[in-house]
């Protein structure tokens, strides 16, 4: 997502990156971009089905069932194969985003919207489902996710130590290609970073530890301090999360 305020990327999480609509749509027809896209921000609710005809006769009878309870704005998905909509409301605290034998997806805040104006049948206003979006994502998704705040302990080895511990292990070869800077396993070097990020974080859960010893690897590079560290802190809060979450953490 370009920004037209910026000319760089846009972010979900940072207003400034954002303009109005009429603004926006002059500078996509200025610079032959491709379309727009809705920043969401609370108050309003999308909900995504994707590739609908695909999908079995079973799962194509929830998702009908679904739309006929959307009574709201409704468009085609950019592939033309799906549908969006947009309603007013708030999604539960901690409430599941992606169902993916279904092709669904339910946000309501840091998300970038592409829309295409294809609007399907009727064209309605966003109707207010404030007092149903809630219970139509339990019924859809499933229960909200149960968030157990990640343990952080101080640090009880050296860095030197842990990087040799995890060296040895059997993920050595593994992290030391990551140590190392080699990053060509994965999509991405941010992919990349979180996988390693995520090992540290089975041999200390000390966020202090960890940031040093990213620092010391062939992976660190300028982004993680950018934004006043906002890149890096994330990256380790999510995969301290993660490791909660799974159980998988080493007592040392």
């Amino acid at each position: 997502m370009i920004s037209p305020t910026t000319g760089g990327y846009a972010k979900s999480n940072s207003p400034k990156t954002w303009t109005d609509f009429e603004s926006a749509l002059r500078y996509a027809d200025k610079y032959r971009m491709d379309g727009l896209a809705f920043a969401l921000t609370e108050g309003i609710v999308f909900v995504d089905i994707d590739d609908y005809e695909n999908k079995s006769n079973d799962v194509q009878n929830v998702l009908r069932a679904l739309c006929d309870e959307l009574d709201t704005y409704t468009e085609t998905s950019v592939s033309g194969k799906g549908f969006h909509f947009l309603c007013k409301g708030k999604l539960p605290e901690n409430a599941r985003k992606r169902r993916d034998e279904y092709g669904l997806e339910m946000y309501d805040t840091l998300r970038f919207v592409c829309i295409t104006g294809n609007v399907l049948g009727e064209k309605k206003p966003l109707a207010d489902l404030s007092d149903k979006i809630g219970d139509i994502n339990l019924r859809y998704m499933g229960k909200p996710i149960e968030h157990k705040p990640a343990i952080r302990r101080q640090a009880t080895q050296t860095d030197k130590a842990i990087i040799e511990r995890i060296s040895k292990s059997v993920q050595g070869e593994k992290f030391q290609r990551l140590y190392s800077g080699d990053w060509s396993d994965y999509q991405s070097q941010s992919s990349a970073d979180f996988a390693f990020v995520r090992m540290l974080t089975i041999w200390t859960q000390d966020e202090s530890q960890i940031d040093s010893i990213f620092r010391t690897s062939g992976l660190y590079r300028e982004k993680w301090d950018k934004h006043g560290g906002y890149y890096g802190r994330r990256t380790i809060q999510r995969a301290l999360d993660t490791a909660q979450s799974s159980r998988n953490v080493v007592e040392m």
